[in-house]
């Protein structure tokens, strides 16, 4: 029996042990006097999750593994159910571990850390605004993922997740109204890679629309 390693990379349970597993190694390395720790697996999941994405979109279709990235690409790299219950634990315990300390920072700083904690919050979203006004072209979601990644903000990305779905929803449900420009960028988040050609149909058929 040959053994298929594309199927075996894509495997959310082998992604998640092979992110964990790297995470923590590089959360070790130390930076000077500055370690990422547990939040290693953070950035290394950033990583492992793009790679993954560009290897599952440059996947030839003549090849064994075809199917599983085209799995991967529709379903996500990992399965919704294990995101969201993983990402409530990871907020949870990031959440406890900083608890213990957020008094004695508050007592030692005052008010520059909670100012600091909001400017740096709200100059971030301003930006993120900001850029996506000036670039006509670029999607909202990569614009708000690029934003809660750059902040490492779990709640943030949270909040994120839930309001691009209700929006994306809002977004299907008026599809004939919205502008050309709205169209081709619902069109394009639907069909990250242009594997099916949706922006080329100019529609959306029932199973896009799921």
């Amino acid at each position: 029996m040959q053994f298929n390693f594309a199927a075996w990379i894509m495997n959310p349970f082998v992604l998640m042990m092979i992110t964990v597993f790297l995470g923590m190694l590089f959360g070790k390395i130390k930076f000077g006097k500055f370690t990422f720790g547990v939040s290693g697996c953070l950035f290394v999941g950033l990583i492992v999750g793009w790679w993954i994405y560009r290897l599952a979109s440059t996947f030839p279709k003549t090849e064994s593994g075809y199917k599983e990235a085209l799995q991967l690409i529709k379903s996500g790299v990992i399965d919704k159910g294990f995101f969201t219950l993983f990402l409530i634990l990871f907020i949870a315990a990031v959440g406890l571990l900083a608890a213990k300390d957020i008094g004695i920072i508050i007592k030692k700083y005052g008010s520059k850390f909670i100012i600091l904690g909001f400017l740096i919050t709200f100059v971030g979203a301003m930006a993120t605004y900001g850029m996506a006004l000036i670039l006509p072209g670029i999607s909202s979601y990569e614009v708000t993922g690029v934003y809660t990644g750059a902040l490492t903000s779990s709640p943030g990305l949270a909040a994120a997740l839930e309001s691009a779905r209700e929006h994306s929803s809002q977004l299907v449900e008026n599809y004939d109204s919205l502008s050309e420009r709205k169209k081709q960028e619902l069109l394009k988040a639907i069909d990250l890679f242009g594997k099916e050609k949706v922006e080329d149909a100019g529609f959306l058929t029932e199973e896009l629309k799921k």
